[in-house]
């Protein structure tokens, strides 16, 4: 899967900043998952945040980074959504959404309300 998902606790990942996820939250749950490793950095001097990686069952290895109150998962993997990242979800009582609004949840993937 070649697509931009997020880890928001907002009904859009869009609107995050209105219900963010506090950055000094997802750096501590970070910094403490085992399965998250730093692997480089996002932006300069004291703004800059690390990028920590996943390794996927698939062996393919996505970035996560947060911006603006949730969490991009960015990369290439196969397989299912939920299964990779739905316990990070859970642990930040946050939702799974793709770009186009879709939510994955443990139940499948619900499309975007309209």
């Amino acid at each position: 899967m070649a697509y931009e998902l997020h880890i928001t606790r907002a009904e859009e990942y869009y609107e995050s900043e209105d219900r963010p996820i506090p950055l000094e939250e997802w750096l501590s749950y970070a910094d403490n998952n085992p399965a998250l490793r730093a692997g480089g950095w996002l932006g300069w001097d004291e703004d800059r945040q690390p990028i920590y990686q996943y390794t996927c069952t698939d062996g393919s290895v996505v970035n996560l980074t947060w911006f603006e109150g949730a969490i991009d998962v960015k990369g290439q993997f196969e397989g299912d959504a939920y299964q990779e990242f739905g316990s990070i979800g859970r642990d930040l009582q946050a939702y799974l959404q793709g770009d186009d609004g879709e939510r994955y949840t443990e139940d499948g993937v619900l499309p975007r309300d309209e």
